[in-house]
């Protein structure tokens, strides 16, 4: 017994001498931290994502958490969805966080407008097709976040062979084991494109106004998301709010029909007071947080991060595998 014993406890030591000696890591993902500046960077499929030391690793102690994709998505243009997403993703970088905002807007793009930037000279169309890698389209944003310009591109998906498919889902997965936060800029409507991605997400944020037709738009959103999935966490933000009395009857309103028709509750994630302010930043191509970061309007745009911040992103996912990007690809039967 005592020889069967000391055999035991030898291949006990070997085994985890030999772990110790070849950590497990996801292939070709670095999550370490760097002493480079905060900047994505794709080389032969390698991706860090400095700065945030602290990462936390999710219940399986060998791969790191998944990225926490918050879509945001609206009814019907005009509501201000863009320039929330922006400035979520703006204000949640600044805090620590390792952000990136992915303009999915297929119809308008304008997200690089907004924050800035320009016209981009490569977007995600260039990556999928091969002429450029992801850490070359990325842009970096005011506030720290990387920009990762959509246009058409993602459309273009559903087209390419199985050597570009398996290139593109490498590159895209990678980084979403290495953000802590990706938002998705999805376009107004209830299309299948603007569908799709919202019902990959893990939240969706439904922007209204206090307009009639939004509000109609809105819910229609909402069904045609709860249609696709019950898995998301679809939540509603209320815009350009004359009071806090109307965005809580905006939602109260919403709320109710959702419950009626379709069996859920729709929670309210805030309400975005209307300030001038944002018409001056959108002029200036200036994001809110800079041009007026005590307005009443941004200070709203800080606790919908603040409520968006503490959810956890693989909370059992919502019964589902895979990150975010990982479900469009396989929506466009790449998986």
């Amino acid at each position: 017994m005592s020889d069967q014993a000391a055999r035991l406890r030898e291949i006990a030591r070997q085994r985890d001498a030999g772990s110790e000696a070849k950590p497990k890591q996801a292939v070709g993902v670095s999550v370490g931290p760097s002493n480079r500046e905060e900047n994505p960077s794709i080389r032969a499929g390698r991706v860090s994502f400095a700065p945030s030391g602290n990462r936390q690793m999710s219940q399986n102690q060998n791969a790191p958490r998944l990225a926490n994709a918050i879509a945001i998505v609206s009814g019907k243009g005009g509501v201000g969805k863009s320039n929330i997403a922006a400035n979520l993703a703006a204000t949640m970088s600044l805090k620590g966080r390792r952000v990136a905002l992915l303009d999915a807007d297929l119809g308008c793009a304008n997200a690089d407008l907004l924050c800035g930037l320009g016209t981009p000279r490569a977007t995600l169309q260039d990556v999928i097709f091969g002429r450029k890698r992801l850490s070359e389209v990325m842009l970096k944003a005011p506030g720290g976040f990387r920009l990762i310009p959509g246009a058409s591109g993602v459309a273009k998906i559903a087209n390419l062979n199985a050597l570009q498919r398996h290139a593109i889902l490498h590159q895209l997965t990678a980084l979403d084991r290495v953000l802590d936060t990706l938002f998705i800029d999805i376009g107004a409507g209830i299309g299948p494109d603007v569908v799709g991605f919202a019902s990959a997400a893990d939240t969706v944020l439904v922007v209204s106004t206090p307009e009639p037709t939004a509000m109609t738009d809105a819910y229609g959103a909402i069904k045609s998301i709860c249609a696709r999935t019950n898995a998301s966490d679809v939540r509603l933000v209320v815009n350009m709010a004359g009071s806090e009395e109307e965005g809580l009857a905006v939602h109260k309103r919403i709320d109710l029909v959702a419950r009626k028709h379709l069996k859920r509750a729709i929670p309210l994630s805030g309400i975005i007071p209307f300030d001038f302010s944002v018409v001056s930043a959108v002029k200036r191509r200036n994001l809110l947080f800079r041009e007026a970061p005590e307005s009443g309007a941004m200070q709203s745009i800080r606790a919908i991060a603040h409520s968006l911040d503490s959810i956890s992103p693989d909370l059992e996912r919502n019964g589902r595998k895979g990150g975010f990007l990982e479900r469009v690809l396989q929506r466009f039967r790449l998986g």
